[in-house]
């Protein structure tokens, strides 16, 4: 097992994690590049150039690989000006000189020029946000040079026949499976989110509505937690048996000691409690609270500052959690998708749905004081 674990650079967490042997790397990026990536600017650390380049030297030498992001879903074209393309190229050289030794890209032109200056001085991940979701896709990528493809979990993390198929095709290009993220199956908001995020990366002050609308969903109809493609710590080694080694941990806004739970949670294959707290990248108990000026908020950014806080996405969270998902309860629930039985027919199916009844309690307090601001949300956006 090697896990890639989100860093939030406090090299407290370095120290916590430089003796679990699964964790082969950490993965972040600075606030401010040229690329962007993955998360809205207002989530991401901010830091001095200083700050990033002690933490990397710490990672490397505890002796874990530092894999920076560069894997926003949309690039706004700045990859066909040569211009950008000689600045990309000087970036790449800072980051080697630091340590950097693996990055995590969504574009494949970015790909290529990766090759092209560095050849394989880098090893390179392919981000989720480039869906790869079957074996050609996968190929393709492999032909580019990727050293590993971090697949579309939600159409992949359950399909153990189509997995088992791409690892045993890949020849050079591992697979690497998105563990712990409750996203709504089948969101017709993924794409759009990915390149509102890609842009968010660069802008502050973004209202994360895709986000929202998904877990609005969540909480309307909880059985869509059992449906999300989240990985159970348990559930692992059905992962490994199919030859799939790669795992990969979110979430960089989490405290310190809540990535080392999550951490060791999946190191020793257990976890006793509600999946709430390791599998999504909210919900946090030890984050400071939010820094709010509610005289002079905006109200949607007012709206959307208040979910935050009763759900701790981003910061502390001042309720307490909306569901609990029993982990122990799922003790067999991964064996119908190793079987093969899910035709992803879900409406006339009724399995998660059974699940979903024996081990999600509902907090209906906090789901409907939550229901009520993402009403409120709604209005405001489409008034």
């Amino acid at each position: 097992m090697k896990i890639s674990l989100a860093t939030n650079f406090d090299n407290k967490l370095i120290e916590e994690i430089k003796d679990i042997k699964e964790v082969e790397e950490l993965y972040g990026r600075m606030k401010y590049d040229l690329v962007g990536g993955g998360r809205p600017i207002d989530y991401v650390i901010d830091m001095d150039k200083q700050t990033f380049e002690n933490h990397v030297k710490k990672a490397r030498a505890a002796g874990l690989n530092f894999n920076y992001l560069l894997n926003a879903a949309c690039t706004n074209n700045f990859e066909q000006n040569p211009k950008w393309r000689d600045e990309f190229r000087e970036f790449l050289k800072y980051l080697k000189s630091v340590g950097v030794n693996a990055l995590t890209i969504s574009n494949p032109l970015l790909l290529q020029l990766v090759k092209k200056y560095f050849g394989d001085e880098f090893k390179t991940r392919i981000s989720t946000f480039a869906y790869v979701d079957g074996v050609g896709k996968a190929e393709k990528w492999q032909e580019l040079g990727a050293d590993l493809i971090c697949l579309d979990f939600g159409r992949m993390n359950r399909d153990f026949k189509e997995l088992e198929h791409m690892a045993s095709k890949l020849t050079k290009t591992k697979i690497e499976i998105y563990s712990n993220n409750f996203c709504l199956k089948d969101c017709p908001m993924i794409n759009e989110h990915a390149n509102a995020i890609a842009h968010s990366s660069t802008i502050a002050n973004y209202v994360d509505y895709p986000l929202m609308y998904c877990q609005r969903k969540l909480l309307e109809y909880p059985v869509e937690y059992i449906r999300s493609p989240f990985v159970r710590p348990e559930d692992v080694v059905e992962y490994e048996r199919i030859g799939i080694d790669n795992f990969k941990l979110i979430d960089r806004s989490c405290p310190t000691v809540e990535l080392v739970n999550r951490v060791k949670a999946y190191a020793s294959r257990n976890f006793d409690g509600n999946l709430l707290e390791i599998c999504q990248a909210s919900g946090f108990t030890t984050s400071p609270v939010l820094r709010r000026d509610k005289e002079h908020e905006p109200p949607v950014q007012s709206i959307y500052n208040d979910i935050r806080e009763i759900r701790g996405l981003g910061c502390k969270r001042i309720e307490p959690y909306h569901v609990h998902v029993d982990n122990k309860k799922l003790s067999n629930f991964i064996d119908y998708f190793k079987d093969g039985k899910c035709k992803r027919h879900c409406k006339s199916c009724g399995y998660c749905q059974s699940i979903a009844k024996e081990v999600i309690t509902v907090n209906e307090d906090v789901r409907t004081k939550l229901l009520n601001k993402y009403d409120d949300l709604d209005k405001e956006f489409c008034s």
